[in-house]
């Protein structure tokens, strides 16, 4: 039970952000904004969220109905995704700067 709800987030969640801190590095501020968004959206938001989730579910309460597994990532996958669209907009509309 603790390694669907709590490792495999984890592991997921700390692959994703490794690869997207490879894929940005030595870029310009542009493509690290799309990059960082992208992943945002795609990984940090579901597998984070996933994650509160259940730990909350697992750890932080008393009774087990299981309904913090479902409404703490109804609350936090949709914020973590605007930031990530922000980001993405961001990076998409802004200039690059020639020196």
């Amino acid at each position: 039970m603790l390694m669907l709800e709590v490792v495999f987030p984890l592991v997921i969640l700390s692959i994703g952000l490794t690869i997207a801190y490879i894929w940005s590095r030595h870029k310009s501020e542009k493509k690290k904004q799309i990059v960082w968004g992208i992943t945002l959206i795609v990984v940090v938001a579901p597998f984070f969220s996933w994650l509160i989730g259940g730990l909350y579910a697992t750890f932080g309460s008393v009774e087990t109905t299981g309904w913090a597994e479902i409404v703490y990532p109804m609350l936090i996958f949709p914020v973590i995704c605007l930031v990530g669209i922000w980001c993405l907009i961001n990076g998409i509309f802004n200039k690059e700067k020639v020196s």
